[in-house]
């Protein structure tokens, strides 16, 4: 298997007006180029890959990385990367530098012990915003880390998104926050939930989408201050190939103006492979749920999505897997990432 970075999809809008749902939105999608690097490179002794997450610094015109590797093949870690891109096409990648990420008390994650998912970079204290579906205990995190990997800080996240050992509440196992985004005046931190915590509902199938749940944390103090409803897509096709798993989920957010995010939902079928669906999303006339363990019951209103544009497996002659949205600053211009992790 190989691993794939590839600034390579990039689409344009007219935001003179700005953005409108219920309206074409104003997106066009075009491939740069992409850089495939070999299975087993090797960056100081640990293996490189397991990209899953993808954000910019354009002051110091460095991009950080983050691996989805569990402890296994080498202990968590992110990477700095210069990537040289342009109009033209991908040039290349640099590997600057490789970080060790290190728990409250000094320490690298043991085997399994943390499952990294998204990361975003603080440029007001340069540090990075983190994400991990589980913990030692199975529990979702939010944190930041200083650049060299060491520990500041754990967000406040709700216990009920802790799973309980009968799986009756909080996230289902591997469908927890794999996205995050820093608001647009840099005040706010979100990160989002692949499907609804057990308490909420179901997750994706052929025919019903889950509903996600949204938090934002105020960076200042790490509380939680909203959390919306954000309803997926059921799963794109029936899975054809043994083991017969399929899914849908919410991998991704960017915030795009004042108003709305970039949302990107992966679906995946064994034996048919992905699909990747991208959202141009306005949460301002969601419900806010924060503090509600539970909406089963309740009439709430998700956030209102608006479908910009679908990539399919062979689309642009890719073999599509993980796809991240980084910010190119200014606004007018975004760019999705792919990643195809080890593994």
């Amino acid at each position: 298997m190989k691993t794939i970075l590839a600034p390579c999809l990039i689409g344009s809008a007219t935001l003179i007006a700005g953005p409108a749902l219920g309206r074409d939105a104003p997106f066009k999608v075009d491939l740069l180029g992409s850089i495939t690097l070999p299975t087993g490179l090797s960056v100081a002794g640990e293996e490189f890959g397991g990209i899953s997450g993808l954000d910019y610094d354009p002051a110091g015109d460095i991009y950080y990385a983050i691996s989805d590797d569990r402890s296994q093949k080498a202990p968590a870690r992110f990477y700095a990367l210069r990537i040289k891109a342009d109009a033209e096409g991908v040039h290349g990648v640099d590997i600057v530098s490789s970080h060790l990420l290190r728990d409250a008390a000094g320490n690298v994650f043991p085997a399994k012990g943390i499952d990294p998912e998204s990361i975003r970079y603080n440029a007001a204290a340069r540090t990075i915003f983190w994400s991990t579906e589980n913990d030692v205990a199975g529990n979702p995190g939010v944190y930041e880390s200083r650049l060299d990997g060491s520990f500041l800080r754990a967000f406040a996240v709700p216990d009920y998104y802790n799973p309980t050992a009968d799986g009756t509440s909080g996230i289902y196992s591997n469908l927890a926050f794999e996205s995050s985004a820093i608001s647009a005046d840099g005040a706010t931190l979100l990160a989002g939930t692949e499907n609804a915590p057990a308490q909420d509902g179901d997750k994706a199938t052929l025919e019903a989408g889950s509903l996600s749940r949204i938090i934002s944390f105020d960076i200042a103090s790490g509380q939680p201050t909203a959390e919306h409803v954000y309803e997926t897509g059921p799963i794109h096709t029936k899975a054809t190939a043994e083991p017969p798993y399929n899914d849908n989920g919410l991998s991704e957010l960017m915030v795009f103006d004042d108003a709305h995010l970039l949302t990107i939902e992966r679906s995946f079928a064994a034996g048919s492979g992905n699909e990747i669906n991208v959202y141009l999303t306005d949460l301002s006339a969601a419900t806010d749920v924060n503090g509600k363990p539970s909406i089963k019951g309740e009439t709430v209103e998700p956030a209102v999505k608006q479908h910009v544009f679908k990539i399919g497996e062979g689309d642009f002659g890719l073999d599509i897997d993980n796809i991240r949205i980084r910010d190119l600053r200014p606004r007018d211009r975004w760019q999705a990432d792919p990643g195809h992790c080890i593994g």
